[in-house]
């Protein structure tokens, strides 16, 4: 047997251990949140590759996953909707096939935008939900890259759903520029507890960044809110959405 499928097999037997995924777990954040990484191979390879081959390559999810929407989608934007114009221009990082957006566009948001890798999921976008993709702005590329060209604060909110822990953290930028793009929000919905993908302490990511975290909640389905008493798997299966401002004067909007 090689040596890295040695050290792969005692990885996986070792995280079986509660304590020894939660330590493991805490020394990944402290890591990723700075740059860095653990030199080991993950026990589920979320990467850059396996998004951009969704629906192309054998083995990746396939955009139909991603087509219907949760309760996630309601508690993501709860938040949010009562300080959001009509008008405000919108920006989703990693759309995937487009339900968040379509969600906005029910409500009769119509300067959205959206981040996304896989060619195939804004594909099935474009013949699923095609009035949304009509009246929106989708780029298709690496987020790390695109992001880079647009242009400051000219996004009243940047969100994210399930998209920044699959981020490798030697692209930690995207964090800074998600903030310098944004004049007002930025919201995320995020598995932080996830010990393989990338977890990070999100509160310092933005807020060294020139953002202020004023709301921060668990989203576990079947719950309404954090479980009580919580019990120590939750940790590795929660969702936690965190709404960030960077102008304290914003006031909720009066709909008509």
């Amino acid at each position: 047997m090689s040596l890295i499928k040695k050290v792969k097999r005692s990885l996986k037997g070792c995280l079986e251990n509660d304590s020894v995924k939660l330590r493991y777990y805490h020394l990944k954040r402290f890591l990723s949140t700075r740059g860095f990484y653990l030199p080991f191979p993950h026990l589920i390879h979320f990467s850059k590759r396996m998004w951009k081959g969704q629906g192309i390559e054998k083995y990746h999810p396939v955009p139909e996953t991603y087509l219907r929407s949760d309760g996630s989608t309601v508690a993501l934007f709860s938040e949010v909707l009562p300080y959001l114009k009509k008008e405000d221009r919108i920006l989703e990082i990693g759309c995937n096939v487009g339900r968040s957006l379509k969600y906005l566009h029910d409500l009769g948001f119509r300067n959205l935008s959206g981040i996304e890798i896989g060619v195939k999921a804004i594909e099935l976008m474009e013949k699923t939900f095609p009035e949304v993709y009509a009246d929106s702005q989708i780029l298709v590329g690496d987020v790390s890259e695109i992001i880079r060209g647009l242009k400051t604060a000219d996004y009243d909110l940047v969100f994210c759903h399930s998209v920044l822990v699959s981020i490798h953290p030697k692209f930690n930028d995207v964090f800074s520029q998600m903030a310098r793009v944004s004049r007002k929000f930025v919201l995320t919905l995020e598995n932080e507890g996830s010990y393989t993908l990338y977890p990070r302490d999100f509160q310092r990511m933005f807020e060294q960044n020139g953002m202020k975290m004023v709301s921060s909640r668990i989203y576990i389905p079947g719950f309404a809110e954090f479980p009580v008493p919580f019990r120590r798997e939750h940790i590795f299966r929660n969702n936690s959405i965190r709404l960030f401002v960077k102008d304290f004067s914003l006031r909720p909007v009066e709909h008509g």
